[in-house]
């Protein structure tokens, strides 16, 4: 991740109903991505988009903020298309 290391998460109702109704992913599994070493780029509005796996291998896109004292807010995520998986693979060497 860029910069500091992850601290926390800051989840409340509006993340997590946008991530399990919109997207189908479970909060645990977005801190999956984030602390296993995922490849980061910036995204727009200031945010950034972080590529990698669940720990059981599902391949996620989220897109988060960081806030102050290491705080991180997923805004969004999805399942990898095509594209972003031949993207992810090529940089992280999987």
């Amino acid at each position: 991740m860029p910069g500091a290391r992850c601290r926390g998460f800051e989840w409340d109702e509006g993340n997590e109903l946008h991530l399990a109704l919109g997207h189908g992913i479970e909060p645990e599994e977005a801190e999956e991505v984030l602390a296993l070493g995922p490849v980061v780029r910036r995204a727009r509005k200031g945010h950034y988009a972080a590529f990698g796996p669940t720990v059981h291998g599902r391949l996620l896109v989220v897109i988060f903020e960081r806030r102050p004292k290491g705080i991180v807010r997923v805004i969004t995520g999805w399942d990898m298309k095509d594209s972003e998986r031949r993207w992810y693979r090529d940089r992280s060497g999987d």
